[in-house]
């Protein structure tokens, strides 16, 4: 089940607590929500954790800024493709990487986080509303029984 509420902060108090990992996995959960999600249409794959890892280990971080600048395109597209309006846009992503989000003491990079997660829970709702049955829901009532006199 891909989750579609995902929170900022929930996510911003994980990754202070688990000291960054939590943001690895992060990478892992949108790598494989996104190839859920979108291969079906593109088919393309997201490289998951290990090659985002050990790629951006060799470039010193510069794949790292690719991968996710791959990811908002590919998430946009799905979206665009299934009628949906699109989220965080790639130029805002690298306007805040290497502009903004030094100008602002990193309030833009939380900012570009928090629509990181929306993007991602929109392309997973996406998913769901097309390929996925509604369930069906019973309320029970109750019904009051007039007394017999």
């Amino acid at each position: 089940m891909l989750p579609t509420n995902r929170g900022f902060w929930k996510t911003f108090l994980l990754s202070i607590v688990t000291l960054g990992f939590y943001q690895l996995y992060l990478v892992h959960a949108f790598a494989k929500e996104t190839n859920i999600a979108c291969t079906p249409v593109d088919q393309r794959k997201t490289p998951g954790l290990t090659m985002f890892f050990l790629l951006s280990l060799i470039t010193f971080g510069i794949y790292g800024i690719v991968w996710v600048c791959n990811w908002i395109g590919r998430c946009n597209t799905y979206l665009t493709l299934n009628k949906q309006p699109q989220g965080l846009q790639t130029s805002t992503y690298l306007l805040t990487v290497f502009l903004l989000g030094p100008l602002t003491a990193g309030i833009m990079i939380l900012v570009v986080g928090c629509k990181m997660l929306y993007l991602q829970n929109k392309v997973n709702e996406t998913y769901y509303s097309l390929h996925c049955e509604p369930q069906e829901v019973f309320i029970s009532e109750t019904v009051a029984i007039p007394e017999m006199a």
